[in-house]
């Protein structure tokens, strides 16, 4: 797969896990209820929340293209 069409392969699943799991209204809400159970929380726990969403957007970005790449080469 050359460099471009790996590009492409990424956008489209990042696309994809932003439309299915972080959108505006979803981050909104994951954020609402943790502010809720931790309504004084310091730097250091803010920064490891937004850490933690970005860990689970990684994470799913990666799932989707090495599905997406294992079923290609298997085709």
């Amino acid at each position: 797969m050359e460099e471009k069409q790996l590009r492409a392969l990424i956008a489209d699943a990042a696309d994809s896990v932003v439309a299915n799991e972080f959108t505006e209204t979803q981050i909104q809400s994951r954020a609402a209820e943790w502010q809720k159970a931790v309504p004084n929380a310091t730097l250091a726990e803010a920064t490891t929340y937004v850490l933690a969403e970005n860990r689970a957007f990684t994470e799913a970005l990666l799932a989707q293209v090495l599905a997406k790449m294992t079923k290609s080469a298997q085709d």
